[in-house]
């Protein structure tokens, strides 16, 4: 049974493990081994989750999930809040085994709840990332626009995907 609950300090080493692989699993042939590894270690670092937690622990919306599979920890989300209907998913990731439980759409889900009113949630994707694409197509976000970085010395196109809740 899955249970999605807000997380906690002591999810930490969880978001961690499970953060290095799933970037692994998902952006594997799109960034280096150096990069995703070096891209983890600073985005995930202990330091940065606390803080990350203890913000939301202080936020009237919060909004750092996780998800548990027979209470094990098994993916992770968070949303930032961009005006007072609109919301930026930062983060979503389930561990490659737990795809196709429902979990990512789980998520969705418990955010439209808990973040009354909400009337838009986008995220960035990676225009490489299907695994991600597909995620966000299926649940009915759209796209609305692209932007080019420069990531590792090369052009990365990222796409932004909307999803409008009435």
């Amino acid at each position: 049974m899955v249970k999605i609950r807000f997380a906690a300090n002591e999810d930490i080493p969880y978001i961690q493990s499970i953060a290095h692989e799933t970037w692994t699993y998902t952006y594997g042939e799109i960034y280096t081994e150096e990069y995703i590894r070096d891209f983890v270690s600073r985005a995930y670092s202990s330091e940065n989750l606390r803080l990350s937690i203890e913000r939301d622990l202080q936020s009237a919306k919060r909004s750092f999930l996780i998800a548990e599979c027979n209470e094990k920890p098994v993916g992770y989300a968070q949303t930032r809040q961009v005006s007072e209907a609109e919301f930026e998913l930062l983060r979503i990731y389930v561990k490659s085994e737990f795809h196709k439980m429902g979990i990512g759409n789980g998520f969705i889900q418990e955010y439209i709840q808990i973040l009354q009113p909400i009337h838009q949630l986008f995220a960035w994707v990676g225009k490489d990332n299907q695994v991600g694409r597909s995620f966000y197509e299926k649940r009915g976000f759209v796209v609305v626009a692209e932007k080019t970085e420069m990531i590792q010395g090369q052009n990365k196109t990222q796409v932004k995907y909307v999803l409008h809740i009435s």
